[in-house]
């Protein structure tokens, strides 16, 4: 993604908003591969203050996952604000100086864009809030069927815990609360 900041440049404190889209491809993380649904979008606004761009805005796109407890396919909307500065110097002293470099009368904002989807993209997600995941004996999907292995808990019924050498400890524990 670049932006022509030619006019801006010569004329300081006038802020521009623009809007741009671009398909990127599948970015990897942390041994995960995050891949976009639709178009990566960068709702922006910059300033140039006679020393830089002081540029703010939202990026947004829509990510596919696979669900933490299912594994079934879903897509998650992605969006993170921004607010971010671009001097025109060297890689390595934007770097030092924790903000983005820029040469000549173009601002590249591929490396920021990179950088806040690294930073800020959910790696994990579930499906749906209330996802049952999978069986952890026979692997069924228990969103779409209830299999024999786990039985469906009446409601009415208190399921029954098992024996713990800490029972003992529990109960001394509640008399303590009532107290």
């Amino acid at each position: 993604m670049k932006i022509n900041v030619a006019t801006e440049l010569k004329s300081a404190g006038r802020a521009v908003g623009r809007h741009l889209e671009e398909d990127y491809a599948p970015v990897e993380l942390g041994g995960h591969k995050l891949v976009f649904t639709v178009p990566i979008g960068v709702d922006i606004t910059y300033v140039y203050d006679g020393e830089g761009f002081n540029a703010q805005g939202v990026l947004s796109s829509e990510l596919l996952m696979n669900c933490t407890k299912c594994n079934s396919e879903f897509r998650q909307p992605f969006s993170v604000e921004f607010s971010e500065r671009f001097i025109k110097t060297s890689e390595d002293e934007a770097e030092e100086l924790e903000c983005y470099a820029f040469s000549g009368e173009v601002l590249e904002l591929d490396k920021m864009v990179l950088d806040l989807i690294v930073l800020n993209a959910p790696v994990y997600g579930l499906c749906k809030p209330d996802c049952k995941g999978l069986c952890p004996q026979c692997g069924c999907d228990l969103n779409i069927t209830q299999c024999a292995c786990v039985p469906i808990a009446d409601e009415d019924e208190e399921e029954e815990i098992p024996p713990s050498p800490f029972a003992q400890l529990a109960k001394l524990l509640n008399n303590e609360e009532e107290v």
